[in-house]
């Protein structure tokens, strides 16, 4: 009830256009955006915007944190990037946790999805095709271009696009927000739709950086057919994506016809996005039986390669549902056939720490972490399944793996707050008070990040070094806290 009533207040807040300004900001007039080189916003404003947006989507949504499916997004992503139109390729990604289907783009290099969107693609193709698009809105400067037009509502629009993802987050799981989203979401639709010439625009980008990454171009309009006649499911209220990115049959016709420019040929599909899409369908599962159940139904009814991603599905359901010795049969047999694969030793450690084989458990994520530095779900795993085992000379291994985690990963929280359990069962106070100040700031909450740093300040008084890194960060933050905030 409590996380209904917030969520309402936002979204309302939103909805009716109040923004936060800066402290020195004149009654009525928003901050300058841009330089005198670069028109109405700059590269540099876009990427202050977006971070300020994205603090604020954390901070009233719930993120999905599974780095096996951020490294599988991530590598998608800079495999489309470089084929792209972008300048600028530095992005941040951020996955909401929502069964509904919705991607969105923000200024300053910003991109999300909802988990959902997984399981409304049918193939890796389509899914790329959304990325793909997100990244020619990106590209093309649609919002910078759309706000220079509106002049002094960039922060106003963007607002609203944040309700929007909000709506998308909690509408079918919270009847409260469902009805607010049908009764208000029109008032904001303006500010949010891209023009058709946008739209437009974005297809042939998103089209040609398919062909561009080896990826097939057809599968855009695959995808907006998926979507349409998922839309005829919705009735009057269609998935929040739909509505700021209307898809028409004149649409369908049009990216089939762009499509077609290109030269047709077999495009290979990546087993590891079906295996993803399975983690996301055990997430969903309304009980680990259940997922079960569905796996079951589907093994043994397709051809090899859905097998395979149907037989880890229903294995990592054992081991969720705490069957560890019919998970191991399954996770073996797939071992097998792909003996390094990353997403199978992950399931065989969980498989032998459920089983009470925690040294197996960690020396096998050690091995295959020393073949794959710095990879994330096997760091990810390891400290963990270290900390749990809870030896003295484990805590400084698994502090150590997170700490390398924050130099290739420093914008998710999730590492930032196991960073600073792991501090705090170490003794390193003053770095537990940074940890858990990036954590804060990450998610929003500056004014409980700056009260970490001065903790961290007075406790390391007499290191030089150590107090003028902390009172920069702290200044970082209070200009951050001065600016636009959402």
């Amino acid at each position: 009830m409590k996380k209904w009533i917030q969520l309402t207040c936002v979204i309302f807040f939103w909805l009716s256009g109040v923004i936060f300004y800066p402290a020195n900001a004149k009654d009525n007039e928003l901050p300058s955006l841009g330089d005198a080189t670069s028109g109405f916003i700059s590269l540099q404003q876009e990427k202050i915007l977006g971070e300020s947006w994205l603090r604020s989507l954390r901070r009233q949504v719930k993120t999905y944190h599974d780095p096996l499916t951020y490294s599988y997004l991530t590598s998608l992503v800079y495999r489309l990037a470089p084929n792209s139109e972008l300048t600028e390729r530095r992005l941040t990604l951020v996955i909401v946790d929502s069964p509904a289907m919705n991607a969105f783009a923000v200024p300053g290099g910003v991109m999300g999805i909802n988990s959902g969107l997984f399981t409304h693609s049918g193939v890796e193709q389509e899914f790329a095709s959304v990325i793909a698009h997100e990244i020619a809105h990106l590209s093309q400067r649609h919002y910078a271009r759309s706000l220079e037009r509106q002049q002094k509502t960039a922060p106003l629009a963007l607002a609203g696009l944040l309700a929007s993802v909000i709506i998308a987050a909690t509408t079918g799981s919270d009847a409260g927000i469902a009805a607010l989203a049908g009764t208000q979401a029109l008032s904001i639709q303006a500010q949010l739709s891209y023009s058709r010439q946008n739209e437009q625009e974005a297809d042939r980008v998103g089209i040609k950086t398919l062909y561009e990454s080896d990826m097939d171009p057809k599968a855009m309009p695959a995808m907006f057919e998926r979507m349409l006649r998922e839309s005829r499911l919705y009735g009057n209220r269609p998935p929040e994506y739909l509505s700021t990115h209307p898809v028409t049959e004149s649409r369908i016709s049009d990216s089939m016809n762009r499509a077609a420019q290109f030269p047709a040929k077999e495009y290979a599909e990546d087993l590891e996005f079906h295996l993803i899409k399975n983690r996301v369908v055990l997430h969903f599962s309304e009980t680990n039986n259940a997922a079960i159940s569905h796996f079951k139904s589907l093994t043994g009814q397709e051809d090899s390669f859905h097998e395979t991603a149907n037989q880890y599905g229903l294995a990592i359901s054992y081991n969720k549902a705490k069957k560890p010795d019919k998970a191991e049969k399954i996770i073996d047999s797939l071992l097998e056939q792909y003996p390094n694969r990353i997403i199978f030793i992950i399931a065989k450690a969980d498989t032998l720490k459920k089983q009470g084989k925690v040294d197996k458990s960690i020396n096998l994520l050690r091995k295959h972490l020393s073949r794959n530095p710095g990879n994330y779900a096997l760091s990810w795993s390891l400290s963990d399944y270290l900390t749990q085992r809870n030896q003295i000379k484990d805590i400084g291994e698994a502090e150590s793996l997170l700490l390398n985690l924050t130099r290739s990963y420093p914008n998710e929280p999730a590492i930032w707050y196991s960073l600073a359990e792991l501090n705090g069962i170490a003794g390193n106070i003053v770095q537990l008070h940074r940890s858990r100040a990036e954590f804060f700031y990450l998610i929003g909450e500056i004014d409980d990040a700056l009260l970490q740093l001065q903790q961290a300040l007075k406790k390391s008084r007499g290191n030089t070094q150590i107090t003028a890194t902390i009172q920069q960060r702290i200044d970082n933050l209070y200009r951050a806290k001065k600016g636009v905030n959402f």
